[in-house]
C-alpha cells in the first residue's frame, strides 16, 4: 500500500485556465489568483482535494499542484520581449513546472480549445512523454455546444481518446466527470505497492499544527528564500527581480520544542464560566461587549464592584518617560550576531515518550510596496492577499534587507501587524553582504543602535540577523520562533496579574483630567485571552488615560511575564460602564 496521497499537477501554457481548474477542485476559501493575462501564477501551489465515489462514499485525498505557464525550453531575451513584455519570469516558472512534473503521479495537461492546438502545446506534450508520467488532456474553455468539433485539432498530439476530457472550468462543465475519474485514479494508486518515500516535503504537516507564520516585507527582501530554508525544499520561486511572488505560498515545517511541546495543545482562550445565569440573562450584551468581560466582572467581589474612590488625592503629574520600551539591550543584539550552532535538538534523546516536534504553517507573501507605487490589478490583489495573510497568522517574520536598513514602508507594515495583534520577529536578512560591518565591533554596534533608533516602539521585538541564502544564524531564528510561539500562548494567573498591576500603579500613580482630583486606581484585573495576551482592567476611570501611561502598564506586564515579540492589549472598563450596558440590554428585552 502507498504511504502517501497521489500527486496531480496542472500543466500547460500560460493563460489556458489551470488556476481556474485548481480553484474548482478545491473546497476552501483560499483560491488561486486568476486574471486574463499570462504569468499570473508563477510558483507551485499545493492543496488537498477530497474526491469521492459517484455515490458520495469513501472520500480520499489527492494533492493537486497548480503551476505557472510552462515553456519547456529557455526563451531567448529578444523573443521573450516579443511574447510577453511584462513577464520576466517565464524561465523560472518553467523550472517550477518541471519540478511539479517530476514529483507527480498524474499530469493534467490543460489546453485552450478557443486558441486551438499551438506549437508550444506539442512541445509540452513531448516533454511530458519523456518523463513517462501518466497524462490526461483537459480541453478547457469549452463554453458552448457550438464548439463541438474544435477539439479534433488536439488528436494530433497522439493521445488516447480515453485520456481526453472536455471541460469549461469557468462554467463548471465537465468537472464532476473529472473528479469521478480522479477518484478512480486515487483508489488504484493507493492499492499499488511502493517503497518510495514521501516526496511532497512541506505540503502536509507531519505533526499537530500549533501556529502559523507569515513572512512579510518589501519586494526582494528574501522572503521566498527564507520559506525554502524552513521547508528544506525549493517550494517558492526565487529571483533577483523584485515581484517574483504574486500569490501567497503555503507550506509546513517541523519545529523542535523539546519538553515544551506538551504546552502547545489546542488553544483554549475561554476561562471558567462562574455565573451561567448572568450570561443567559444578557445574551445580547455578550454579542456587543464580549462574554469574557462578564466572566471577569462576575469574579469581582461586591465591595470591589460597587466601591468608589471618594477621597481626594494630592496632585500627581504624569511623567513623560515612564520607563524604556526596550526589552533588548545592544549587548543582547551583539550576542545574537554570534553564530548559534544548530543545537536546539540536543534534548530529543531525553524525550522518549513525548514527541518534541510540532508543525508550523508558513506563508510566503508578495512584497508590499508603497500604495502610490502599486500598479495594476495583479499587484493590487497581491497586496490584498499579503495583508490577509497577516490577519490570519499568529506570528509575523518581518524581512528587512539589512543592506538597505529599515524603511518607512517597513515601519508601516510592522504597525499593521501590531494593530492586528500579531507577534513580530524582525529578521535582518543578507548580512552575508555586510562583512565589513559584521567583522568590525564598533561599526556593528553603531549599526545596531541606528536600527533600534528607527523603531523605538518595537523595543520588545528581537532583531535577528540571518543570511537566508547561506543559512547563517538560521538556528537563532528558529529558537526565537519557538520561544515566541510558547510566550504568545501563556496564561497569567489572576492573583499574580493583580499583584503586578497594583505594584505598577502604586509605583507611578496619576490623577486623570476631569476626575475631580481622584487618583487613578485599578480595582481588579483579569486575563481575557492569550494569542495575543489581552487583559481587562476594572478601573475607577476608563476614559482619558494618557497613552504613555498605557504603554507604561503594557511594558510593565511585558517585563514581568516576558511577553517578548508579542503585543500586549489592555482594555479599561469601570463598573459603571458594564452596569449601564447591562441595564440598556435588559431594557430592550
Amino acid at each position: 500500500m502507498r504511504n502517501r496521497s497521489a500527486v496531480v499537477s496542472l500543466i500547460g501554457r500560460p493563460n489556458v485556465g489551470k488556476s481556474t481548474v485548481f480553484n474548482r477542485l478545491m473546497k476552501k476559501s483560499f483560491k488561486a489568483m486568476t486574471f486574463d493575462q499570462p504569468g499570473v501564477t508563477r510558483d507551485r501551489h499545493y492543496d488537498i482535494c477530497s474526491v469521492e465515489s459517484p455515490t458520495g462514499e469513501n472520500p480520499t485525498d489527492i494533492i493537486v499542484v497548480d503551476t505557472g505557464g510552462f515553456y519547456p525550453e529557455k526563451i531567448e531575451e529578444d523573443k521573450r520581449k516579443q511574447r510577453a513584455p511584462a513577464e520576466p519570469f517565464f524561465d523560472e516558472m518553467a523550472e517550477q513546472a518541471k519540478l511539479a512534473i517530476e514529483e507527480s503521479d498524474l499530469i493534467l495537461f490543460v489546453v485552450d480549445v478557443r486558441e486551438g492546438l499551438l506549437p508550444f502545446d506539442k512541445t509540452i506534450a513531448d516533454y511530458i512523454r519523456t518523463t513517462k508520467k501518466e497524462m490526461w488532456l483537459l480541453i478547457n474553455k469549452f463554453d458552448s455546444d457550438k464548439q463541438w468539433g474544435d477539439e479534433a485539432d488536439f488528436y494530433e498530439l497522439g493521445l488516447k481518446e480515453d485520456d481526453f476530457m472536455i471541460i469549461s472550468a469557468e462554467h463548471n462543465r465537465g468537472l464532476k466527470d473529472l473528479k469521478d475519474r480522479l477518484y478512480t485514479f486515487a483508489q488504484d494508486f493507493e492499492k499499488k505497492e511502493s517503497d518510495e518515500k514521501d516526496i511532497q516535503k512541506g505540503v502536509k504537516p507531519n505533526h499537530d499544527v500549533v501556529g502559523s507564520v507569515a513572512i512579510i516585507g518589501a519586494p526582494n527582501a528574501g522572503k521566498s528564500t527564507l520559506l525554502n530554508r524552513f521547508v528544506g525544499a525549493q517550494r517558492a520561486l526565487v529571483s533577483d527581480i523584485p515581484g517574483a511572488t504574486v500569490d501567497p505560498i503555503e507550506a509546513y515545517f517541523d519545529l523542535f520544542f523539546g519538553d515544551k511541546a506538551k504546552e502547545l495543545g489546542a488553544v483554549d482562550d475561554k476561562f471558567r464560566k462562574n455565573n451561567m445565569a448572568l450570561l443567559e440573562e444578557f445574551q445580547e450584551y455578550e454579542e456587543q461587549f464580549g462574554e469574557q468581560e462578564l466572566f471577569a466582572y462576575d469574579q469581582m467581589s461586591p465591595d470591589l464592584r460597587n466601591g468608589h474612590d471618594d477621597e481626594d488625592d494630592k496632585e500627581i503629574e504624569v511623567e513623560e518617560d515612564l520607563g524604556e520600551d526596550d526589552l533588548f539591550k545592544v549587548e543582547d543584539l551583539e550576542r545574537s550576531l554570534e553564530e548559534v550552532e544548530d543545537d536546539v535538538e540536543e534534548e530529543s534523546e531525553e524525550l522518549e515518550e513525548e514527541n518534541p516536534y510540532r508543525s508550523i504553517k508558513i506563508i510566503d507573501t508578495a512584497g508590499i510596496r508603497k500604495q502610490k507605487r502599486v500598479k495594476g490589478f495583479i499587484e493590487e490583489q497581491s497586496v490584498y492577499r499579503s495583508l490577509k495573510a497577516i490577519t490570519e497568522c499568529d506570528v509575523v517574520i518581518f524581512m528587512v534587507d539589512a543592506t538597505k536598513g529599515i524603511t518607512h514602508q517597513d515601519r508601516r507594515l510592522c504597525d499593521i501587524a501590531l494593530e492586528k495583534g500579531k507577534s513580530i520577529i524582525i529578521c535582518l536578512n543578507k548580512v552575508d553582504l555586510m562583512k565589513d560591518i559584521m567583522n568590525d565591533g564598533k561599526k556593528k554596534r553603531e549599526w545596531l543602535l541606528d536600527l533600534r533608533a528607527t523603531i523605538p516602539w518595537l523595543g520588545f521585538c528581537e532583531l535577528v540577523p540571518i543570511s537566508a541564502k547561506k543559512g547563517s544564524y538560521f538556528s537563532h531564528l528558529k529558537r526565537s520562533l519557538m520561544n515566541t510561539m510558547i510566550i504568545r500562548r501563556q496564561k497569567v494567573s489572576t492573583g499574580r496579574l493583580n499583584k503586578t498591576i497594583s505594584y505598577l500603579v502604586d509605583k507611578h500613580p496619576i490623577i486623570l483630567n476631569k476626575s475631580a482630583g481622584k487618583r487613578f486606581r485599578v480595582k481588579y484585573a483579569s486575563m481575557l485571552k492569550a494569542s495575543p495576551p489581552t487583559f481587562l482592567l476594572f478601573t475607577n476611570k476608563s476614559q482619558g488615560i494618557p497613552e504613555n501611561y498605557k504603554r507604561y502598564l503594557q511594558n510593565g506586564l511585558r517585563r514581568e511575564f516576558q511577553f517578548v515579540n508579542t503585543p500586549v492589549h489592555l482594555i479599561f472598563r469601570t463598573s459603571t460602564d458594564i452596569e449601564k450596558r447591562l441595564q440598556k440590554s435588559a431594557a430592550k428585552s
